[in-house]
């Protein structure tokens, strides 16, 4: 899979996976670590932490961050945003 940047608006018909790839020689940006919720601007892998404010505008999985409830979220910069209704994300 080739590595690109876009610039711009971007359109996918079939879906975009996002987020920091933290797993060496995985094919997919974001690979298989599921996230939890440290708080609301800070995740981790258990070994690894994202804060938002380093990584706006990436997207990834939080398996806790719906209310303890799995849910993709993206940084805004500040926090750690829910994609579905925009509200930080949270683990309870």
């Amino acid at each position: 899979m080739a590595n690109t940047t876009f610039k711009g608006p971007v359109t996918s018909l079939n879906g975009f996976i996002g987020g920091p790839n933290v797993n060496a020689g995985d094919t997919q940006q974001g690979g298989k670590t599921p996230y939890t919720v440290t708080d609301a601007n800070t995740i981790s892998d258990g070994t690894n932490t994202l804060e938002a404010a380093d990584n706006q505008g990436v997207l990834v999985y939080v398996q806790d961050g719906a209310a303890g409830a799995a849910v993709y979220a993206f940084s805004d910069g500040t926090n750690w945003k829910r994609v579905d209704t925009l509200a930080n994300i949270s683990d309870s």
